[in-house]
């Protein structure tokens, strides 16, 4: 109970303080198509319908469990079609990532930028929401060591409700 009561104020607070016109709120599937194929999940919670926060996990197939957050402004909305019960779209967008990677008893922690390139598809008077993207993403690893990440490519599917 106690969680539900707190989940419903950080929810409140968060469409309150923000001053928005919209909210989001989904869950969406992940897979990477860099160098590893993994599958994974995310909560996807939108203060705005250009602007995107995703709480992400992922599960490599050496058991490496990787913890991440997504933050993406998508600035280009592109109409593909519209009728009566929504619209079909083109999305393009910039934003930010950061990981915590848990492999074999070293952490690692990297962050960069992304571009995410993907469409939607907005029912029910714009209420319902299924969208895919992908986020060619590049960055730069600060734990252990300092270097250059490889370039990866996460993948979403993911629904959202808005509250509008």
């Amino acid at each position: 109970m106690k969680f539900k009561a707190l989940a419903a104020i950080a929810i409140f607070s968060m469409v309150t303080v923000t001053g928005i016109h919209a909210f989001g709120l989904g869950a969406q599937l992940n897979l990477s198509a860099g160098r590893i194929f993994a599958p994974g999940a995310a909560v996807a919670v939108s203060p705005s319908d250009n602007f995107h926060l995703a709480f992400n996990w992922y599960l490599e197939r050496d058991n490496t469990n990787i913890i991440g957050l997504t933050l993406d402004g998508i600035p280009l909305v592109i109409p593909i079609s519209t009728f009566k019960a929504g619209s079909f779209n083109f999305n393009l967008g910039i934003g930010g990532y950061a990981n915590l990677v848990f492999e074999k008893k070293k952490p690692n922690f990297d962050g960069g930028l992304r571009v995410p390139i993907g469409v939607n598809l907005l029912l029910g008077k714009d209420v319902f929401e299924i969208y895919t993207h992908v986020a060619p993403s590049f960055g730069i690893s600060l734990l252990p060591r300092l270097y250059f990440s490889r370039p990866f490519f996460p993948i979403a599917l993911g629904a959202r409700f808005w509250f509008r």
